[in-house]
């Protein structure tokens, strides 16, 4: 699948004030308008393993903060406000500012057994960018057992950050890799994502 959205052209490495106006009126718009926007952003797989694989951009990344303040109330910060220590949603994303990341959610087979994480990496382009950092969070379930519980790790979230100036809106593949062996790969044009 190619990646593609009609009205950006290419990657902001650093936000302007339309832009972020921009981004908080999608956050803050119809169902409509958020679907619209995420859809490109959405990536295609067909591979049991891989539940949902998503690009987040530096401007999608503010889109999500902002909505993710309006779902926990915090109104005045999804429309560009302060929170109660004064910081806006630019402040929370310093730690995040220029970069790109792939995020990739997993469901194992039910009838696993991991009690730690699988090796799995998202790995953009051939040959390999070099990637800032990656987190890797398990999802965990306590089954009850012969009178006892146990944690099974039944999937996990894997985000993998890159500096944004290497993707240099161009055409990318996107691998995925499950225990050292390659399970999906998908094309990605980061000159069409915003």
């Amino acid at each position: 699948m190619v990646l593609g959205y009609a009205h950006v052209a290419g990657i902001n490495e650093v936000l302007s004030d339309r832009d972020i106006s921009y981004a908080l009126s999608i956050a803050t718009g119809s169902d409509t308008t958020r679907v619209a926007f995420h859809a490109p952003y959405i990536l295609a797989v067909s591979v049991p393993t891989i539940e949902h694989l998503e690009v987040i951009t530096e401007f999608r990344r503010f889109v999500l903060a902002a909505e993710e303040q309006l779902k926990s109330g915090n109104w005045m910060m999804a429309r560009g406000g302060f929170d109660p220590k004064g910081r806006t949603i630019k402040d929370l994303l310093r730690p995040v500012s220029g970069q790109v990341s792939i995020r990739a959610r997993l469901r194992f087979h039910p009838q696993n057994s991991y009690k730690t994480l699988p090796l799995f990496d998202v790995l953009v382009g051939e040959p390999t960018l070099l990637a800032i950092n990656a987190t890797r969070t398990p999802h965990v379930t306590t089954l009850s057992i012969d009178g006892g519980t146990i944690d099974v790790i039944h999937g996990a979230t894997i985000e993998t950050f890159y500096n944004a100036p290497t993707i240099n809106d161009r055409m990318l593949p996107v691998r995925m890799v499950f225990e050292g062996k390659e399970i999906a790969r998908v094309s990605v044009d980061f000159s069409r994502v915003q």
